[in-house]
């Protein structure tokens, strides 16, 4: 009989212990999976990123094969391995790989419930890589000069005109993604939580204020000037000069309407697409000569009217479009989340080690994109802490709920998770960068030329306003994610009524949260930092360029410049 009162006491207690040893064995596989998997994520791409720095391209691309070997890594590989077989001079293989990433950067705009699920209980990581607008953008334009580099090459006059006619429809494509660049945000609203989904419903309406307030229109990608340039030279190498016009004018236009100003280019970017516009004005023959030169007299500096002389009838003309370097790498950025009862909000502060440079472009990073500087907040933060209080605003991010708000927290228990446990959220940034500033030099047939090269587009500046523009939604989804995340965690380790037991769940969960907690750090890396452009008239004959820049360089092989017609040199430095 004392046997059996013995299996009868403790046989409950082992079928309780089994769902908590279960779930703790769990978690601690979750922490393995997913530290291991960004660890040899980041490894792997570093690698690769190293590689193409020196100008490895194939080695590079077999890096990124395996670092990106995941499913939901897919439209990245494309991207990566299609921007390296182009520096390998493997065109048609990289339109291929473009061609299939194309496809994926649209459909992976509706997701599906399992994949954003799992992304939003692991880390956005774990979800499809979707991309952004420029990106998409850029797919086109990488895709334009393949075929122009491909045309190059064809020996039949009716081969070389389809493969420029393709070249332009990659153009023409360029300009309806540009009218797509405010890509669909995935919305919580899709996921069927079943039993949590009041909480998301709770989450969405207590930060959906936050969220949008924080929307800067001024870094949005919202056209791109470089890429309707690039159209107007494609236009130009099939002689469709009154097409070639308007894509330069149009590209003028943007460069001195806030282009040129927004991504830190110089003014002379605008001029130098008038002057292409008033060549083609010339060669189309439609406009009068009094048009032409008002246009000059209004655009043009003496510097640049000097530019344009050197176009004389019967030339050709070389151009030189030098890729160069590399777009910077998102680092993470781990935020403090922690409740304030006093004035109903919640605060982040950064959390950052001492003297590195990276937590100094961290911290720089949170006071301009996140730190309390609004009234609203000011006034939150004075309440909270007085006049200190006010002033260390500058070094948190307040979201102020107010008392309605503040109650249902408190109904959720979530107050209590917040005053208990340590939560982390980790948004992406950039880094600071420094473009290269040292001025190409030019030979033919071994002797320097005097030439202008200008910096036309800087893809580094871009990526980093795409990502300003973007910082709001990524903090609002993160807290979203965090707190479902710990909260799941709380209520599971609130769950058990032994109290050894509940604590021990309780250091786990919180310890797998605040460990797996991460921010989405992939982009196309493999895109150029900035893309200068070098424009040179030449009698027709045979030709042998070299560039040189930064000690670094650069030859072509002998090309031949007939009248009236456009050679493309499409060179890639990595350094």
């Amino acid at each position: 009989m004392l046997s059996m009162d013995k299996q009868t006491t403790i046989l409950p207690r082992q079928i309780m212990a089994r769902p908590i040893v279960v779930i703790k064995y769990l978690l601690i596989g979750l922490i393995i999976t997913l530290l291991s998997g960004c660890a040899t994520y980041q490894q792997e791409v570093h690698k690769g990123l190293s590689l193409a720095h020196h100008g490895d391209w194939k080695d590079a691309e077999s890096q990124f094969k395996s670092a990106l070997d995941k499913p939901q890594d897919k439209l990245l590989y494309y991207l990566e391995a299609g921007a390296l077989a182009q520096n390998q001079g493997d065109y048609k293989r990289s339109n291929q790989l473009l061609a299939k990433a194309d496809i994926l950067s649209d459909t992976f705009f509706q997701e599906n419930f399992k994949n954003r699920a799992w992304a939003l209980l692991s880390n956005p990581r774990q979800g499809d890589y979707r991309g952004n607008g420029f990106e998409r953008v850029y797919i086109s334009y990488l895709k334009s000069l393949n075929y122009l580099a491909l045309a190059q090459q064809a020996t039949q006059p009716i081969k070389k005109r389809q493969l420029q006619d393709a070249a332009l429809v990659e153009a023409r494509r360029i300009d309806n993604k540009l009218n797509e660049i405010q890509a669909q945000e995935p919305s919580y609203k899709e996921l069927d939580a079943k039993e949590n989904q009041a909480f998301y419903l709770k989450a969405l309406d207590w930060l959906s204020g936050f969220y949008t307030r924080g929307h800067n229109d001024k870094y949005l990608y919202r056209d791109d000037a470089w890429a309707r340039y690039l159209e107007g030279i494609q236009y130009e190498q099939s002689k469709d000069y009154d097409d070639a016009r308007i894509s330069y004018q149009q590209a003028a236009k943007l460069y001195e309407s806030g282009y040129a100003k927004q991504y830190g280019l110089s003014n002379i970017t605008a001029e130098r697409a008038w002057l292409d516009t008033i060549r083609m004005m010339r060669k189309g023959g439609d406009w009068s000569q009094d048009d032409i030169n008002r246009l000059i007299r209004q655009k043009l500096s003496p510097e640049m009217q000097k530019t344009l002389k050197d176009y004389q009838k019967g030339d050709g003309e070389l151009i030189v479009l030098e890729n160069e370097g590399f777009v910077p790498a998102k680092s993470e950025l781990s935020l403090q989340l922690y409740a304030d009862p006093n004035a109903y909000s919640l605060v982040l502060a950064p959390l950052l080690a001492n003297g590195d440079n990276q937590q100094n472009d961290a911290f720089r990073w949170f006071t301009m994109v996140y730190a309390d500087v609004n009234p609203l907040n000011l006034i939150a933060n004075y309440k909270a802490g007085g006049p200190w209080g006010a002033f260390g605003g500058v070094f948190t991010k307040r979201v102020i709920l107010g008392p309605a708000v503040w109650k249902q927290l408190k109904r959720a228990h979530l107050d209590t998770l917040l005053t208990q446990q340590f939560i982390r959220i980790t948004v992406p940034y950039y880094p600071r960068f420094t473009l290269d500033h040292h001025t190409p030099q030019i030979s033919l047939n071994g002797s320097d030329i005097q030439t202008t090269s200008i910096r036309m587009s800087s893809l580094s500046d871009i990526a980093l306003q795409e990502q300003l523009s973007n910082a709001q939604r990524d903090i609002y989804e993160s807290l979203v994610r965090e707190l479902l995340r710990s909260w799941l965690a709380f209520r599971i380790a609130n769950s058990v009524h032994d109290d050894t037991a509940k604590l021990i769940l309780s250091l786990v969960g919180q310890v797998a949260v605040f460990t797996s907690s991460a921010a989405d750090t992939r982009n196309w890396l493999t895109l150029p930092a900035q893309i200068r452009l070098t424009r040179i008239p030449l009698h027709p004959g045979d030709y042998t360029p070299q560039y040189r820049i930064n000690n670094k360089d650069f030859s072509h092989d002998k090309i031949v410049i007939k009248p009236d017609n456009i050679t493309l040199w499409n060179l890639r430095n990595p350094y």
